[in-house]
């Protein structure tokens, strides 16, 4: 017995070995004033982190010289981020020049263990890996003992891997990050793997306890949890994602606060928050189990998108009880088409109440379709990324929209009745050089074919409890897919029953607001193609299915 005894004691502490011969650290970003930078270095080293990631390239002498004496390694990455593999190529020769004075300044110290080349750059594109390979062969041409790394949001699709001496994952805000690891070892197993960023954002607000989620608590619980299950798994490091909250300049949908980065262990102001007791505890062994307030569940905010998707509903039920004429008409226009572009020419059974009473029901479906996807593509990378390529200006607005949806549906109530009743106007005043229709006709021909926007809030209400941005970025793409259906309906049906000449059905077609969409979405398609953001866009979105 004592020789069992002594040999599970001793795969206890070979494991226990393991566990901790991995590295664990923390990311920080160095405060401007050389004080607060000391002050808050003085807190890493207390922590008990073997290594500390800076962000910003610039990096105080004194944490180096520090560094060298107490044995930490220091990670130093670069400030390129979240760029398309073209505009990574067309800055190597600046981001060249900026690693030659990092390495003249910090070569000499010990401690430099690592410099990180780029974060969340598309390494989907085999023409980003020149980028890696020409800045690897700088840095090991200036000191070989010296890693280089790059930090990824991309997994299975990664292609850049073998530049590097090992790849760091972007972990921020994973339910499990252990997960996205065994994905990375299952799809590239020769390519050394570690975590850049583990965390989750913390709200702003004053709720408190394990039952809110993104409160200060649920983020200690995340650390204690995931911490744990980490242990020993990976030799690569592990970085907690951060030590202060700090700025950003791109928007953070998901957040409460667009603009800052709330994951760290201590507020903006320095406050500490529960997660740094966690970490610290961990990190020196000295504690690995918490207890924290439950706190109360948060309320639930009133339904009102499935209220007011009843009120297509009731309109499209009361339109057919009510309006004989109505029902003759959706017949036609569903059964028999012919009858039903005779009856526009003509001007008769045109019901004009029912007409505008099916506008208003498009209007609001499409509204709360809209307001229904807010939340789902405010969890998107891409939908995030392309905010951010936007001026500051229009970058506020999206911002505040996206904030408030219910601002959302009345924006889509006014678009939608301002740009379908010029549209009627036009198509009215340009067929006096074809067959002759007036303004009632007009509009029911720019309204009936959008009645596909009804099945669109269908699609919409049936993702109500998903909040997976894929959901989000599926029902937007469907809702282009209406829109187009729509326009090449209503410009079909426009030119039956108007009958004009081939200048005036292009005059239509450039009049129509779908087109204008459709052209603001090419174009931007276009510039991105010449730039690659584009393809950097569309493999984000890749990544989210």
């Amino acid at each position: 017995m004592r020789c069992l005894w002594g040999y599970w004691c001793i795969g206890w502490w070979i494991l226990g070995s393991a566990a901790y011969a991995q590295v664990w650290g923390i990311v920080w970003r160095p405060a401007q004033d050389t004080f607060q930078a000391f002050v808050d270095w003085q807190g890493v080293r207390q922590l008990g982190a073997q290594a500390v990631q800076v962000e910003g390239g610039a990096v105080p002498t004194f944490v180096l010289d520090m560094a060298d004496s107490l044995g930490l390694a220091v990670y130093v990455s670069l400030p390129v981020e979240a760029l398309a593999a073209r505009r990574l190529l067309r800055l190597l020769p600046q981001v060249r020049r900026q690693l030659w004075t990092l390495l003249e300044q910090l070569g000499g110290h010990p401690s430099l263990r690592a410099i990180g080349l780029a974060q969340g750059v598309d390494t989907t594109d085999p023409e980003a890996c020149a980028y890696f390979e020409t800045l690897a062969a700088e840095v090991r041409r200036y000191r070989a003992d010296l890693d280089v790394y790059y930090e990824t949001v991309f997994i299975e699709a990664d292609r850049c891997g073998h530049a590097v001496d090992w790849v760091l994952l972007d972990a921020r805000d994973a339910e499990d990050p252990l997960l996205l690891l065994r994905r990375w070892k299952q799809a590239h197993p020769r390519v050394p793997v570690g975590i850049g960023k583990l965390g989750i954002w913390v709200r702003a607000d004053t709720l408190r306890g394990l039952r809110v989620p993104h409160s200060p608590e649920a983020q200690a619980r995340y650390f204690e949890q995931h911490l744990r299950r980490l242990q020993g798994w990976i030799e690569g490091p592990v970085f907690v994602y951060r030590w202060r909250d700090a700025s950003r300049q791109r928007p953070a949908l998901h957040h409460d606060q667009p603009y800052w980065e709330p994951y760290g262990l201590h507020a903006r102001e320095g406050t500490p928050r529960p997660a740094r007791d966690v970490v610290q505890g961990f990190f020196t062994g000295r504690q690995g189990v918490f207890a924290f307030a439950m706190g109360h569940s948060p309320k639930s905010p009133w339904p009102w998108e499935v209220m007011l998707a009843w009120l297509p509903i009731v309109l499209l039920a009361v339109n057919r009880r009510v309006s004989l004429l109505w029902r003759l008409q959706s017949r036609r226009y569903f059964w028999a088409h012919g009858f039903y572009i005779e009856a526009v020419q003509w001007g008769r059974d045109l019901p004009v109440g029912a007409v505008l009473s099916f506008g208003l029901a498009q209007s609001v479906a499409l509204g709360v379709s809209l307001a229904l996807s807010v939340p789902m593509l405010r969890q998107s990378r891409a939908v995030a990324w392309l905010v951010g390529l936007l001026p500051l200006d229009v970058q506020e607005t999206v911002l505040f929209v996206l904030q408030y949806p219910a601002l959302l549906l009345g924006l889509t109530l006014c678009g939608t009745a301002i740009g379908v009743g010029l549209w009627s106007l036009g198509l009215a005043l340009l067929s006096r050089w074809g067959r002759r229709i007036g303004y009632v006709q007009a509009l029911t021909i720019a309204l009936m074919p959008r009645w596909v926007l009804l099945a669109l809030l269908m699609g919409a209400l049936g993702l109500l409890d998903t909040a997976s941005p894929a959901a989000g970025t599926a029902l937007l793409g469907l809702w282009v897919l209406c829109e187009g259906w729509s326009l090449q309906r209503t410009l079909r049906d426009a030119g039956q029953v108007v009958e004009g000449r081939l200048w005036m059905r292009l005059a239509l077609v450039l009049l129509h607001p779908g087109f204008w969409l459709f052209a603001v979405m090419a174009g931007s398609a276009g510039w991105g193609l010449h730039s690659g953001d584009t393809y950097f866009f569309w493999h984000l979105l890749a990544a989210e299915f």
